[in-house]
C-alpha cells in the first residue's frame, strides 16, 4: 500500500507537471503570435482608434461640407448600397458620399489579391471582436464550439442578410435598415442617451455582438456580416491564397486552434476557403517554417509584408483619389436637398444653418424667423442642431423637424401665386 499511495503522488505531480508545462506553451504561443503578427495588429488597432476619433470629430463638428466625415462616408459598405442609385440615377443615396465608393473599390482591389484581407487588418467591428475574445480567454471564459452542421448552416445567414439589406435599400432609396445597423450604432455611443433615439436595435444588436465575442470569436464575421459576405463571394478568385504543406506538417493543430474563424486550417492543404479573413494567424502559429504560406506559385508573402503592401495600397489609392478630388465625405448642401432634381425640405440636415436654408430655397431670412415664430437676433450661421439648444435656453422649442415643416410651407404658398 506504501508503494502505491508514493505511486499515485507520482502521478499527481507528473500530471500537474504536464498540465503547468500545457499552460505555459499556450501562452507562449500566445505571445508569439502576438509578436510574429505584430504588424497586423498594429494596422487593427489603428484604424480601431481612427474611427472612433472620427465618430467623436462628427460629433463636436457636425456633418456637410464644413463639418466632420460621418461613419457612412467611411464605410465601403455604402458605397455597395448606393451601387444601384447610382447605376441608374448617377446619384447617391441619402447619407452615402463619393468617399464611400472609393473604399468600396479599394476593399474590392484587396479582395482580388488576398481575399477578405479588409476583415482581418482593418474592419474596427471584427478587431473589437477579437480583443474582446482575447479578455474572455485571459479570465478563462470556456469558448463555445458550435455543432459542425449548425455552424455550416449558420454560415449562410450572413448572404441572406446581405440580400435583404441590398434589397430593401435598392427598393426604399434610402438607408432604411440604419437603425439596426450595430456599426453605425457604435460611431454614434459618443451622443450619449441620444444615441437610443435612432439606434435602440442596433445598440442592442451590437451589446449582443460583444456578449457573443466573449464565448465564439467574430461570431458576427462569421455569421451575419452582410460586407463579409460580398467579399466571401470574390474570395474564391484571389490571386494568392494560404496554401499548407502537409509533408512537413505536423499534426499539432495550432493553426486550427488560432483562426478566429473557426476554420479547420489543419485538414485543408488549401486552406483559403470563402470563410478565411486572411489575418495570417494560423501562418504566425505554426510552429514549422514554410508549412503555411501565402502563395501564388513560388511567390510567397508573409503576413508582415502583406500589411506592408496593405498600407502602401491604401495610402496611394485613397491618397490618389484625395488629390483628385474624388474622395469626397460629403455633398454640397444643393445636391443633399435635391430628390428627383427638385429641392425637398426633408432633406434639410441638422448641420446645416438657417442661412444654407434660405439660399437654397431662396428664401429671405427675415420671412424664415418669422414663421419659424424665432426672435429677429437669431443666429444665422449656426448649424440649426446647436441652434436648438441656444433656443432652448430662451425657453423656446425649436427642431430640425420644425424648420422642414416652415420651408415646406412657404414653399407650396409660393407655388401658389
Amino acid at each position: 500500500m506504501p508503494y502505491l499511495g508514493r505511486a499515485l503522488n507520482i502521478d499527481v505531480m507528473y500530471c500537474g507537471i504536464i498540465k503547468f508545462n500545457d499552460l505555459k506553451r499556450e501562452g507562449a504561443i500566445m505571445k508569439n503570435n502576438l509578436v510574429k503578427n505584430k504588424w497586423r495588429w498594429i494596422i487593427s488597432i489603428f484604424f480601431l482608434i481612427f474611427a472612433m476619433f472620427a465618430a467623436i470629430m462628427h460629433q463636436i463638428k457636425g456633418g456637410g461640407p464644413s463639418g466632420s466625415a460621418s461613419v457612412d462616408a467611411l464605410c465601403p459598405f455604402g458605397g455597395l448600397e448606393t451601387l444601384f442609385s447610382l447605376i441608374k440615377d448617377g446619384s447617391y443615396i441619402s447619407k452615402i458620399t463619393p468617399s464611400s465608393v472609393v473604399l468600396l473599390i479599394a476593399v474590392l482591389i484587396l479582395a482580388v489579391l488576398f481575399g477578405k484581407v479588409f476583415c482581418g487588418y482593418i474592419c474596427p467591428l471584427g478587431t473589437i471582436q477579437s480583443l474582446f475574445n482575447k479578455l474572455a480567454k485571459k479570465l478563462k471564459i470556456k469558448q463555445l464550439k458550435p455543432n459542425k452542421h449548425v455552424d455550416k448552416i449558420l454560415r449562410y445567414s450572413k448572404y441572406v442578410v446581405l440580400f435583404v439589406v441590398l434589397f430593401i435599400t435598392y427598393k426604399a432609396g434610402e438607408l432604411i435598415l440604419r437603425p439596426l445597423d450595430p456599426w453605425a450604432s457604435f460611431m454614434h455611443l459618443g451622443s450619449g442617451l441620444e444615441v437610443f433615439e435612432e439606434f435602440l436595435i442596433g445598440v442592442i444588436i451590437l451589446a449582443l455582438i460583444i456578449i457573443s465575442s466573449l464565448f465564439i470569436e467574430r461570431a458576427w464575421c462569421r455569421y451575419f456580416c452582410p460586407l463579409g459576405a460580398a467579399l466571401a463571394i470574390i474570395s474564391p478568385i484571389r490571386i494568392f491564397k494560404i496554401k499548407r504543406n502537409s509533408s512537413s506538417c505536423t499534426g499539432c493543430m495550432e493553426c486550427t486552434k488560432n483562426c478566429p474563424m473557426g476554420l479547420s486550417v489543419h485538414s485543408d492543404d488549401s486552406p483559403s476557403s470563402m470563410e478565411c479573413i486572411s489575418c495570417g494567424e494560423c501562418i504566425s502559429s505554426c510552429p514549422v517554417e514554410k508549412t503555411l504560406e501565402t502563395k501564388r506559385g513560388r511567390l510567397a508573402v508573409s503576413p508582415g509584408k502583406t500589411a506592408t503592401i496593405l498600407v502602401i495600397f491604401l495610402v496611394l489609392f485613397i491618397g490618389a483619389n484625395i488629390f483628385t478630388g474624388n474622395f469626397k465625405t460629403s455633398l454640397s448642401n444643393k445636391a443633399v436637398l435635391t430628390e428627383s432634381e427638385v429641392l425637398d425640405p426633408e432633406n434639410i440636415k441638422g448641420y446645416m444653418t438657417i442661412n444654407d436654408v434660405c439660399e437654397e430655397f431662396n428664401i429671405e431670412p427675415s420671412i424664415l424667423l418669422e414663421y419659424c415664430g424665432l426672435p429677429e437676433d437669431t443666429e444665422l450661421d449656426i448649424p440649426v442642431k446647436d441652434l436648438k439648444e441656444s433656443l432652448k435656453e430662451e425657453g423656446i422649442d425649436f427642431e430640425t423637424d420644425n424648420l422642414r415643416e416652415v420651408v415646406e410651407e412657404i414653399n407650396n404658398l409660393d407655388n401658389n401665386i
